[in-house]
């Protein structure tokens, strides 16, 4: 973006309460968090689906603590997301009075459907970040390799149950992959298919022979093939 000094962002999804126990893949998710230097916390404020942002707000700082007081303590910038949705101004204005209570001042409107915000936000991150010194963040030989018998991995089988094509896939990617998302929550789904697409899994079953309506299955989970 013009007029900033460039840095680097990682996107971390699917941090769920538990996540400093382990639940999901809670732990691998707040190991990358830790070489940040600056949390954006990205809120639904839409209240769309009957959840309460403030809630959620501090339920996700609540695993942040847990693991670290000092992840915990890190500076933040709260992004009330989903802004295009919200039925009533005043929704907006109690979340960030009751988040301004509570220690955090930058709290910024916006929706990532509409870019509403967006740009004010990347620059007051950019602007945060200038004055936080840059510390070099040790990486264990550990996290730069990923030794073979530990990586990841999926094979794809097709099976007929009832006449019916069912395209069924397997391996530690599955496990994985399942266990970091909620299949009753539309993001964490859309995250889900993005992770198969980025994989290559979605182009594989195409070249497989798969059409519209064919199933695809991860373990006990299935869904209906759409291109």
């Amino acid at each position: 973006m013009p007029g900033i000094q460039p840095f680097v962002m990682a996107d971390i999804p699917g941090i769920i309460e538990g996540a400093a126990e382990g639940v999901g893949l809670g732990l691998d998710f707040l190991r990358h968090i830790e070489r940040t230097r600056l949390l954006i916390h990205v809120v639904d404020i839409s209240g769309i689906e009957g959840r309460d942002p403030v809630e959620d707000f501090i339920k996700i700082n609540e695993e942040l603590k847990k693991y670290s007081v000092k992840l915990w303590d890190r500076p933040q910038i709260i992004a009330a997301n989903k802004s295009d949705m919200l039925y009533d101004e005043e929704v907006f204005i109690n979340f960030k009075n009751k988040l301004k209570e509570m220690g955090y001042e930058k709290v910024y409107k916006i929706s990532a459907a509409t870019n509403e915000g967006v740009e004010a936000l990347i620059k007051e991150a950019a602007e945060v970040l200038s004055t936080i010194p840059v510390t070099d963040l040790e990486i264990s030989e550990e996290e730069k390799f990923v030794p073979e018998e530990k990586k990841f991995t999926y094979a794809i089988s097709v099976l007929e149950e009832d006449g019916l094509k069912i395209y069924s896939i397997e391996g530690s990617f599955v496990d994985r992959l399942l266990m970091a998302v909620n299949i009753n929550d539309p993001d964490s789904l859309k995250y889900f298919h993005k992770v198969l697409k980025n994989k290559g899994i979605l182009d594989e079953l195409v070249e497989m022979g798969i059409e519209d309506g064919d199933t695809v299955r991860l373990n006990d989970f299935e869904f209906e093939f759409m291109r």
